[in-house]
């Protein structure tokens, strides 16, 4: 992977994208000597954007799923509080 400074990759835009597009390369932007930015092939920013969209639908299931304990009224909800809040205290 090739890297070029920002002001570089600006006078090269053209060409960097070109290179991207037609070669498939990946190509990294400094600024300031360190990575900012990439320049990635549409096709594989496409397919990451997909995982990630499956990603966070496998999370969401997960969680819809998972076991939350036993309903409990407001009143033990927030007995449940202050008795945490006393142990707090004390510890």
């Amino acid at each position: 992977m090739d890297t070029y400074p920002l002001v570089e990759a600006r006078n090269q835009l053209g060409q960097l994208v070109g290179r991207v597009r037609h070669g498939h390369e990946h190509i990294l932007i400094s600024e300031y000597g360190k990575p900012a930015a990439a320049l990635i092939p549409i096709g594989e920013l496409e397919e990451l954007q997909r995982l990630r969209d499956a990603a966070d639908a496998a999370e969401s299931a997960a969680r819809e799923s998972a076991p939350t304990g036993p309903a409990m009224t407001h009143d033990e909800f927030m007995a449940r509080l202050e008795d945490e809040d006393r142990q707090a205290e004390a510890s």
